[in-house]
């Protein structure tokens, strides 16, 4: 395994707390350019099952974003949502499109993070070899686990090789 020594900054952004969007803001100096790749109700892997306690064939809410420049992405990330978590003030994260998903998680519906795991994964473990990532690129991968009034949810985000966060010292 190579060993990474990664920047404080890249550090800093695996690591930030708040919204993932707000920090890439920053960085990009203009809102990141956010694309709904797919959201409704669809299978959900084994991994996400047991992270969420969803039964064998139950549907979820799925959504897949990708997010950067306009010329580049830099984030890849997928949000599994149990049905029985989209109640309430919480039924709006089911009709996102391309909005940010932090402005809501973290105002209005006052999500804790309850969980963060960072892990090297590669494209084609990870089913994103469209994205023409060689097959051994090591890409950081975080998972968030957040609760709500209404139950959990999952986030996944997985930092494309163009995102600043490989600049190695």
């Amino acid at each position: 395994m190579m060993s990474h020594h990664l920047k404080a900054n890249s550090l800093a952004l695996l690591t930030e707390q708040a919204s993932l969007t707000e920090r890439l803001k920053t960085i990009i100096g203009a809102p990141p350019v956010l694309t709904c790749r797919i959201e409704g109700r669809a299978r959900v892997n084994r991994e996400e099952q047991q992270i969420l306690a969803i039964r064998p064939r139950k549907l979820a809410h799925v959504r897949e974003i990708t997010m950067g420049t306009q010329s580049a992405n830099w984030l890849f990330a997928r949000t599994v949502i149990p049905t029985g978590t989209l109640r309430h003030q919480a039924s709006r994260l089911s009709k996102m499109r391309d909005m940010p998903l932090g402005k809501i998680l973290f105002g209005q519906l006052r999500a804790k993070r309850t969980q963060m795991r960072l892990d090297i994964v590669f494209a084609n473990e990870v089913g994103l070899e469209e994205f023409g990532i060689a097959a051994d690129f090591p890409l950081w991968q975080r998972r968030s686990i957040f609760e709500l009034k209404t139950g959990q949810l999952l986030i996944t985000e997985i930092f494309l090789p163009d995102c600043p966060v490989y600049e190695y010292a």
